[in-house]
């Protein structure tokens, strides 16, 4: 990267930071330029001229090689089996699509033709994801001076809409409707009404849920302690929660007033048993086994018919849960550590409610702002 400096005499002087194809970090400067942008002239095309000359063994890979090193150096095992799914199903997208191609053949032009081509029929959150995928590796390989410039620089993500973000969650108007159906005839036997009850009170994901242990609860505080998550796709296992944030919220009293009885009568049951609760998860059947997402979702759509509303999955709970919170005024920051999430995050999810929340303040604003003129 070139840097520029105005130094004690008053002229300028550029310095370009390189690596050679040994691997050694060096750098060329000079100085003498009576302007910055005089110096840019000069330290541009020598830094592009540079990157072009080194590392000529990694440009003349094959993209499809390049790529494989890439992901089993730095991404193959650091994350979740289902990241590393997704990154091998991206490196299968590469082989595919790029042939014979060497890294310093992939232009903007046939990366932009490879994300249109891949877009056709797949909804845009999809290609973000294989884009986001491929991307990371040719910006490494441009940061790292392999290729001149980067390609995927301002690439315009095509494909469909997808689910319109209205349908991912349920009114307020809906969700009270709905509550009243998982508690009609609710008795201890119904494992998955309790778990869906309590998503929609606290936003958890359902894997969170799944992997809650008898001391996550502190009734006597109204907390509630998300630390670990249930991985019910790959191991079966208990896991770390999703982007590694472990949080305590808040519960309410009639949260706790519905779940009180069902956690003492588990808890009771996990002692007497011959059956051993190892993980002591509170929410298991008889056989004390973990209740599946697909057999929570099942008793959901169930609900959600007996209600006379649209179906959702449990993960609807959640965006419905947060989506109340920010269209009842709860700070966007609050949302978000409720969520476990960031708040770019919440911010890109629930942007329609956001807009939502901006049309109904319009006037509100307005009439605060000529308030102060008065």
């Amino acid at each position: 990267m070139a840097s520029y400096k105005k130094i004690a005499n008053g002229n300028w002087k550029y310095t370009i930071s390189y690596t050679d194809n040994n691997g050694n970090y060096k750098q060329k400067s000079k100085q003498g330029f009576a302007t910055k942008t005089a110096a840019k002239e000069v330290a541009e095309p020598l830094e592009l001229k540079l990157k072009a000359n080194v590392h000529l063994t990694d440009a003349d890979m094959l993209f499809t090689d390049y790529y494989s090193n890439w992901i089993k150096t730095y991404k193959i095992g650091m994350f979740s089996p289902e990241t590393d799914k997704i990154y091998r199903t991206a490196e299968r997208l590469v082989q595919a699509n790029f042939g014979r191609l060497k890294l310093r053949q992939v232009s903007k032009d046939k990366y932009q033709q490879f994300i249109n081509d891949y877009s056709d029929g797949r909804s845009k959150e999809t290609v973000r994801k294989i884009h986001n995928k491929v991307a990371a590796c040719l910006r490494h390989a441009f940061h790292a001076g392999s290729i001149p410039i980067d390609v995927t620089h301002k690439i315009v993500i095509k494909g469909n809409a997808g689910m319109d973000p209205k349908e991912k969650f349920i009114e307020e108007n809906e969700l009270k409707v709905l509550i009243a159906a998982l508690k009609d005839g609710l008795g201890i036997a119904h494992v998955s009404r309790y778990m869906l009850l309590l998503q929609a009170s606290t936003g958890a994901r359902i894997g969170e849920i799944m992997a809650l242990t008898f001391d996550s609860f502190d009734f006597k505080n109204e907390k509630l302690i998300i630390n670990k998550s249930f991985d019910y796709k790959n191991t079966k296992r208990l896991k770390d929660t999703k982007n590694g944030v472990h949080r305590t919220i808040d519960i309410d009293k009639e949260t706790i007033r519905i779940i009180k009885p069902f956690y003492d009568y588990k808890r009771r049951q996990s002692l007497a048993s011959v059956l051993t609760n190892h993980r002591n998860l509170v929410f298991v059947d008889d056989l004390m086994e973990p209740v599946s997402p697909e057999a929570v979702n099942k008793s959901l759509s169930r609900a959600c018919k007996r209600a006379g509303i649209k179906r959702i999955t449990s993960h609807g709970l959640r965006h419905t849960h947060a989506s109340m919170l920010l269209t009842n005024g709860v700070d966007i920051q609050i949302v978000a550590e409720r969520l476990g999430d960031t708040v770019e995050v919440v911010t890109q999810v629930y942007a329609h409610v956001l807009q939502k929340m901006r049309d109904n303040n319009k006037e509100l604003v307005q009439a605060i702002a000529q308030s102060m003129f008065k």
